[in-house]
C-alpha cells in the first residue's frame, strides 16, 4: 500500500505542476517505468524515489522515530473519532501537521481525518482509494454516506450511528431506527459513551417526527443522563430543545417552556421557541422579547449556509410577530400566503421534521378558513413523505 501511496502522491505532485513524465524521470529512470510507479504496479528502489521526491521538492518523512510516534497519535486519533468525542482539538493539531503529513505515510489519514472532524474536503480521494487500508476505506466511505457498501464491511458503532443519521435526515425513520438501535448496543460493547448518546438523541427526534412523543421521551432522557455525565451542557441544551419541540408539537405549552427555561441556552432558535411558548400562553410582551434576543443570538446550523440559516431564522420569527401584531391573523390571507412560502422552502431545503413542525400552523390556518380540501393536501403532501 505504501509504494502505491507514494506513486500516487508523485502523480498529483507531477501534475500539479503540469510537468510531464519525461521531465520528471529524465536521467531518472524510463518513461514506462515511471507510468508503472505512478499506478504502483513495481516496487521500485529507494533511490529512485528519493531521486523522484527531490526533483519534485518532496521532503519525505518515514524515518522509524517519526513514524512510530506519529503513528501513536493518527491511531489516537481515529480512537477518538471513532467513539464519538469532540475532535477540536485534534482538528487544530492536524492542521498544523499538514505540511509534514502530506509528505509521509500519513498523507491518507491526514486527509480523511481532516475531512471528517472539519468538514473540509481537501482534495479528490477518490484517485487514492487504490491504496486505502482497510480503516481508511471505512473512513472513505462514510464520508462519502456509501453505507449500504461500508456496513457490509464493519459494523463500527460510529458508522451505524453515522447510517442512521443520514437515513434521519432522508426521513427514511424505520432504517434510521434500525441502524440507531444497533449503534447502540454495538457503543455499549466498545464503551464508547459519545456514540450512545448520540445514537439515543436521534432515536429521539425519529418517533418525534413520526408523532410519537411518550416513545421519544425516554431516549432524550437518555441522553441528557448521559450529556450530563460527560459534561456536555450544550447537548443538555439541546435536548432541552427537543423535548420542547415535541410538546409543544403534542399542545403541552406549560411543560414545554418548563424545559426551556431550566435549561437557557444562548442560541437563536432557542428563543424562537421560547417566543411560540410565550405566544401560545398569550403573553405578548414576553413573546416579543424572545424575538428581539432570537435575532441577535449565535445560531445552530439548519443548513449547510450560515447565512441561509439566519434567513430562514428571521422568516419564522417574522410569522410569530405577525401573529403576535394582527390578533385576527387566522383569518387573514396575507398570514396563509407567508406560511405557504414558507413552508415549500423550508420543504426543499431542510428536513421533513423540521417542516412539519410548521405545517401545523398551516393546517390551522386553512381549517379556520374553511380550506378543508387545501388542508388535506397540504397534510397528505407533507405528512405523507414523512
Amino acid at each position: 500500500m505504501q509504494q502505491k501511496l507514494k506513486g500516487l502522491i508523485i502523480r498529483r505532485h507531477r501534475q500539479e505542476r503540469n510537468m510531464p513524465q519525461k521531465e520528471l524521470c529524465k536521467g531518472i529512470c524510463t518513461v514506462s517505468y515511471l507510468s508503472k510507479i505512478e499506478q504502483g504496479k513495481v516496487e521500485c528502489s529507494g533511490e529512485v524515489l528519493h531521486l523522484l521526491f527531490a526533483r519534485l521538492n518532496i521532503q519525505w518523512h518515514e524515518d522509524p522515530d517519526f513514524c512510530r510516534e506519529e503513528g501513536d497519535w493518527i491511531d489516537e486519533c481515529y480512537d477518538r473519532l471513532f467513539s464519538g468525542e469532540k475532535m477540536a482539538q485534534q482538528a487544530a493539531a492536524l492542521a498544523e501537521r499538514e505540511t509534514v503529513y502530506c509528505a509521509s505515510p500519513f498523507f491518507l489519514d491526514w486527509v480523511l481525518l481532516t475531512w471528517a472532524v472539519t468538514g473540509r474536503k481537501v482534495i479528490d480521494v477518490e484517485e487514492f482509494a487504490s491504496a486505502m487500508d482497510l480503516r481508511q476505506r471505512g473512513l472513505y466511505l462514510c464520508l462519502e454516506m456509501r453505507f449500504d457498501e461500508l456496513l457490509q464491511m464493519s459494523t463500527r458503532s460510529y458508522y451505524l450511528l453515522e447510517a442512521g443519521k443520514y437515513s434521519y435526515w432522508r426521513m427514511d425513520y424505520s432504517v434510521a431506527m434500525a441502524h440507531l438501535q444497533q449503534s447502540m448496543e454495538r457503543a455499549a460493547q466498545e464503551g464508547s459513551l459519545p456514540v450512545m448518546m448520540y445514537s439515543a438523541l436521534f432515536l429521539g427526534n425519529c418517533y418525534k417526527s413520526l408523532n410519537q412523543v411518550g416513545r421519544a421521551y425516554p431516549y432524550y432522557t437518555m441522553t441528557n443522563r448521559m450529556a450530563r455525565s460527560l459534561g456536555d451542557v450544550e447537548l443538555q441544551q439541546a435536548t432541552a430543545y427537543n423535548i420542547a419541540s415535541t410538546e409543544l408539537q403534542a399542545g403541552q405549552v406549560e411543560q414545554a417552556l418548563q424545559h426551556l427555561l431550566r435549561h437557557p441556552w444562548e442560541e437563536g432558535m432557542y428563543y424562537q421557541k421560547l417566543a411560540n411558548c410565550y405566544e401560545r400562553l398569550g403573553k405578548k410582551r414576553e413573546a416579543l422579547q424572545a424575538l428581539d434576543k432570537a435575532m441577535k443570538a449565535p445560531l445552530m446550523e439548519l443548513s449547510t449556509d450560515p447565512v441561509e440559516s439566519r434567513w430562514i431564522l428571521r422568516q419564522i420569527c417574522d410569522l410569530i410577530r405577525y401573529r403576535l401584531d394582527h390578533p385576527e391573523y387566522i383569518h387573514d390571507p396575507k398570514y396563509g400566503k407567508l406560511l405557504v412560502d414558507f413552508i415549500q422552502m423550508t420543504e426543499e431545503k431542510l428536513s421533513g421534521s423540521f417542516t412539519r413542525f410548521y405545517v401545523s400552523w398551516l393546517e390551522e390556518w386553512c381549517i379556520a378558513n374553511r380550506q378543508y380540501r387545501r388542508a388535506y393536501e397540504m397534510l397528505r403532501k407533507y405528512y405523507k413523505r414523512i
